[in-house]
Formats: structure tokens, C-alpha cells, sequence
């Protein structure tokens, strides 16, 4: 039963995902070439202007080698974020999306569990955010040769392993809130919140002094993709992330079990 409310709620949501997917093989293609266009030296000139503080907090310290340009662009900034807009909206419209338009409330009706319906619910927001980053991969993986870009497979795969736990589990906090709260803007508008807080505390807040500790509340922090780039998987921060996942679906589960759907 639960994957076949996955598969329904992932048919329901193709043409998103479709659009989506387009748009992240787009921005991926384009920053991923555009390494091609400059003399990598050029960067390093460039980056000497800035101070070493800002280096270390968009992590542009080694932009001028493959992996940390991979690991500043795609795996660092843009591509993460895209990824992190992309779930929230999926994860929101799994829950309070469907229960404002009125398709939740009928879908309870049948002969299936609430916890079932989020159970499949978050098998499908899991497997959208791991298509994008399977998306991200591929294309990365293609233009790496064409382009320049020599970064082993595997650290390649250990990075856009952790970019679809770092999507998962933000998409998995829209559920957790709509599973309570059932209101699109409320879930969206707190999502949004906290994925910007969660990025601003991984760069900027840490250089703060007295504030490094802050590092520690960022998915940002524990998602680390351009650490991945360079050392390979990063079992501790995976590890944060799918217990972060797990939690977050067994709240879904329980705010919306216990609550009245459509008040």
C-alpha cells in the first residue's frame, strides 16, 4: 500500500517534477561548463581581492581546483539551494497543499491508514529528492571530461548521495509542519525560514565570534557537499541527516493522525 501511494502521489506531481528536473539539469549544465571558459588561475587572482573570512564561509578557498569549484558552484551554493526550494514546495503540497485543495480530505476516506498515506507520502518527497540529485550527477558526470573537471566518480556520487538526504529532509520538515499545521503559506513561509537560516548559519554567522556553535543547527553544516568532493562520503553528517529524515516523517505521521483534516 505504501508504494503505491507513492507512485500515485509521484504520477500526481510529474509535470512539477518533470519541470523541475529540467530546470536543475539546466543550471547544473551551465555552471559546470562555465569552469571551461576562464583560466582557473584567473579565479585565484580574483579571489585574492576578497578577505579571508568570506573565503572560509562560501568555502571559495580552493575555487580554482575542479573539486572546489564543483564544491562552491553545484555542490555548494546554487545547486543546493534549488534543491532545498524544490522539496519544500513538494513537501508542502503532499500535505497542506492537498488538504487546502480538498483532495486529502477525500483521500481519508478510503480504506487506508493516515500513517500510510504519509508513509508513502514520504517514500515519494525521498525519491523526487534523490531523482534530483541523480539529475545533478549525470549531468556533472558527463561534462566533467569535456570540461576539465577531474574529480574521482565516487566522491562525485558520495556528494550527490548527500545532496538527496540534504533535499529529503527538507522536504520531510514540510510534511512534519503541514501534518500539524495543514496551512500552504504557514508551511512554506517556516520551511523558507529555516533553510535560510540553516544556510546564513553554515557561512556567515559562524565567522561571528562567539557564534561558530550555531554551525551545528545548519543542514548546510551536515550536508557538506564540497567536503564530499574532496574526502568522499561523510558518514557523520549522512548519518545526522537520515535520523533527522526518520524523525521528521514519524512527526508528519503523528500531527497528522491526531488531527481534524480541514479545520
Amino acid at each position: 500500500m505504501t508504494l503505491e501511494i507513492a507512485t500515485k502521489a509521484l504520477w500526481d506531481q510529474r509535470r512539477g517534477l518533470l519541470g523541475w528536473g529540467i530546470g536543475l539539469a539546466i543550471a547544473t549544465g551551465i555552471y559546470t561548463s562555465f569552469y571551461a571558459v576562464t583560466d582557473p588561475t584567473t579565479y585565484a587572482d580574483m579571489l585574492d581581492t576578497f578577505p579571508q573570512s568570506i573565503l572560509d564561509a562560501f568555502g571559495w578557498t580552493d575555487f580554482a581546483s575542479p573539486s572546489g569549484y564543483l564544491g562552491a558552484t553545484v555542490y555548494g551554493l546554487v545547486i543546493p539551494i534549488l534543491v532545498a526550494i524544490f522539496a519544500i514546495a513538494l513537501g508542502t503540497r503532499m500535505v497542506a497543499g492537498d488538504e487546502e485543495s480538498g483532495t486529502l480530505e477525500l483521500l481519508v476516506t478510503h480504506p487506508v491508514s493516515r500513517i500510510s498515506i504519509i508513509l508513502g507520502r514520504a517514500v515519494a518527497v525521498i525519491a523526487a529528492c534523490f531523482g534530483a540529485a541523480a539529475t545533478v550527477f549525470t549531468i556533472v558526470a558527463l561534462l566533467s571530461s569535456p570540461v576539465g573537471l577531474t574529480v574521482p566518480i565516487g566522491y562525485l556520487v558520495a556528494a550527490s548521495y548527500q545532496l538527496g538526504l540534504f533535499g529529503s529532509v527538507f522536504g520531510l520538515l514540510a510534511m512534519a509542519v503541514g501534518g500539524f499545521i495543514g496551512r500552504r503559506g504557514v508551511v512554506i513561509g517556516s520551511c523558507s525560514a529555516i533553510a535560510v537560516l540553516s544556510y546564513f548559519g553554515n557561512t556567515l554567522v559562524p565567522q561571528v565570534k562567539g557564534l561558530a556553535w550555531f554551525e551545528n543547527l545548519s543542514l548546510f553544516h551536515y550536508y557538506n557537499g564540497q567536503l564530499a568532493l574532496r574526502e568522499g562520503l561523510a558518514v557523520g553528517g549522512s548519518m545526522v541527516l537520515i535520523l533527522l529524515g526518520l524523525g521528521l516523517t514519524a512527526a508528519a505521521a503523528l500531527g497528522f493522525n491526531r488531527r481534524d483534516i480541514g479545520t
